[in-house]
């Protein structure tokens, strides 16, 4: 894991992992804290480096001119060091998970490690080494979750929070450059670079490319941009527009075609069913039925087309037995009866009698739950706790 410099980023190193079978994998630059075991690795790697170095610093015989160019002398040493430190969060050393070494237990008695090793031995010391590294790669595992939990809010809880692009939109590359140089140049460069538009997302980085279409090299992180929007009555502010028109063109087309495909699968799939409920069978009289949806009761409303229940066109109602209903509904929606009128009003009258009923069962029952709560409440509680214990103590008395 290396960023985007020229001295990773090349042919000669894609082809040495390659034959290795190392995965190289470039991150965007000035971005630590995407690989920040990387980096804290290689800083400890390097505090090694200028001690090893520099052993003698302050004595006479240093001469600072050879500490550049002898530290390739003393990679090989640092590296064995680093290799036998305990880590605090494994609780083991490198060379410790690497080897399988046993550690915090007695050493063995030169005799019996001079002896032949037994089957049971090497299953043994076989299930140790991997329980040991069972338990280091829990800890790894661990640490990771914590380190992620506590980047997640730092990020979360400050502004601007996640901040998400889209294919298209222009934004600002930040000028991480201009932070770590002391020239007088710096103080009148702009922080921001020019507009650049976004092509593709992997996670929090991005691909950016001009505003002429040439792609830009490398990855950015998000944190690294913030969107450009164009000042009004600019061109580019008219080319952006036509830009996003057309992606937008492009994401409906996208859309719609897996709507047509979603309804051409749903079709094959459901085509036998439906030819099955939707064919009418053809009756005496010679007119196709018609196929009824789940939401109409075919017992409550027919029209019939000729039949014995009235005449050609005319509405028949039906009640829950399949006979003609006595009573059905005018035009204004009040209940009347096809033989006797006044006496729909008397139905009327007892429905509201029986919904009344069922209103005044309802409020006796709720008044009932009511007082059941009262009954139950810590107050009473507590005030007929104090009662039995004040008969209590009468009790002893007497």
């Amino acid at each position: 894991m290396t960023d985007g410099g020229p001295e990773f980023d090349n042919a000669e190193v894609r082809d040495f992992c390659a034959s290795r079978g190392i995965r190289l994998h470039i991150v965007p630059a000035y971005s630590p804290w995407i690989s920040g075991l990387v980096e804290g690795m290689n800083k400890i790697l390097l505090g090694r480096l200028k001690r090893l170095c520099a052993p003698d610093l302050g004595e006479d015989k240093y001469d600072a001119m050879d500490v550049p160019e002898n530290w390739p002398l003393h990679l090989d040493e640092a590296i064995r060091l680093l290799n036998r430190r305990i880590l605090p969060l494994l609780k083991f050393s490198p060379n410790e998970l690497l080897l399988g070494l046993v550690v915090n237990t007695p050493s063995t008695p030169v005799g019996v490690s001079d002896g032949p090793v037994t089957a049971g031995e090497v299953s043994l010391h076989s299930a140790y080494v991997n329980q040991q590294r069972l338990d280091g790669y829990s800890q790894i595992v661990e640490n990771a979750h914590r380190r992620k939990e506590a980047f997640d809010k730092k990020v979360v809880g400050r502004a601007p929070r996640e901040v998400i692009f889209k294919a298209g939109q222009l934004v600002q590359v930040y000028r991480s450059d201009l932070d770590y140089t002391f020239l007088a140049i710096r103080k009148l460069e702009p922080k921001w670079s020019a507009p650049r538009r976004v092509i593709s997302r992997t996670r929090n980085s991005y691909k950016l490319e001009t505003l002429e279409g040439l792609p830009i090299g490398g990855r950015f992180s998000s944190r690294r941009l913030r969107r450009f929007i164009p000042r009004d009555g600019t061109s580019l502010l008219e080319a952006q527009r036509a830009v996003e028109g057309a992606l937008g063109l492009e994401e409906d087309a996208a859309d719609m075609e897996g709507e047509i495909e979603d309804v051409n699968q749903g079709g094959e799939a459901g085509s036998g069913e439906d030819e099955d409920a939707d064919v009418a069978e053809e009756g005496e009289t010679g007119v196709e039925g018609v196929n009824v949806g789940e939401d109409v009761d075919p017992t409550l409303v027919s029209e019939d087309v000729g039949g014995e229940k009235g005449g050609p066109g005319e509405e028949f109602v039906e009640d829950e037995n399949g006979d003609e209903a006595e009573f059905v509904e005018d035009e204004n929606g009040d209940v009347v009866s096809k033989s006797d009128p006044s006496r729909a009003e008397d139905i009327v009258e007892d429905e509201e009698q029986v919904s009344d009923q069922a209103e005044e069962e309802i409020a006796a029952e709720e008044e009932v739950q009511t007082r059941r709560k009262e009954k139950t409440s810590p107050r009473r509680s507590k005030r007929l706790l104090r009662k039995f214990l004040s008969r209590v103590l009468k009790i002893s008395r007497a």
